[in-house]
């Protein structure tokens, strides 16, 4: 609406410099992924592909420290990447991101009391919005880690699926990228910890 300060569309709730901020690390995980180009095997590819994917995530979250930013970090940059793949078959598709990207944003942002039933009918109780909670260096160190792991495993099937060799994506290599990238990602994902806000 003209006359609010927040912005109604794909992300309501954000200012428009909010969403620029959105929109800026969409295009930071563009050049990065195009830097990287498309993963071809499971090591050093796969824990390359999980550091350059994951660094414009933490940096939307830690700017908008909000539930989702992650995520639409992620799909404004898949949108336009795999409409353009569908309209040049000879362009790979891009890497499964939106599923890591979400197991993110739960590790990160969903808490046990959440997930909490009312003692009574009627008595929901107050809870903290997740934008008052702070994060700490453990629940950022896993969440990085949770990406890690579902970037690799999703990304594994994947490339199987699109016709890369079986072999070559299972066994003891697949698992040991796979554990590489959790620790990165994880070491990475600690980044959180330094709060931010865009406004």
């Amino acid at each position: 609406m003209a006359d609010s300060r927040y912005r109604a569309g794909p992300w309501p709730g954000l200012t428009p410099r909010g969403a620029g901020l959105l929109l800026a690390c969409a295009a930071f995980l563009a050049v990065g992924q195009a830097l990287v180009g498309p993963i071809r095997q499971p090591w050093p590819d796969l824990p390359v592909l999980g550091v350059t994917a994951l660094l414009p995530m933490v940096i939307a979250v830690r700017l908008i420290n909000a539930p989702g930013a992650a995520a639409g970090v992620c799909g404004a940059y898949l949108l336009p990447r795999t409409t353009a793949s569908l309209l040049l078959p000879s362009l790979e598709l891009p890497p499964l991101l939106l599923v890591p990207a979400i197991a993110l944003e739960i590790a990160l942002w969903l808490h046990a009391g959440d997930l909490a039933l009312p003692a009574r009918r009627g008595a929901w109780r107050k809870r903290k919005r997740p934008e008052q909670r702070r994060v700490t260096s453990r629940q950022a160190g896993l969440a990085g880690a949770v990406f890690g792991l579902a970037l690799g495993i999703v990304e594994a099937s994947y490339r199987v699926f699109l016709g890369a060799d079986p072999g070559e994506w299972s066994g003891a290599i697949v698992w040991v990228a796979i554990g590489v990238t959790c620790a990165a990602c994880a070491a990475l994902g600690t980044l959180l910890t330094a709060q931010g806000r865009a406004t």
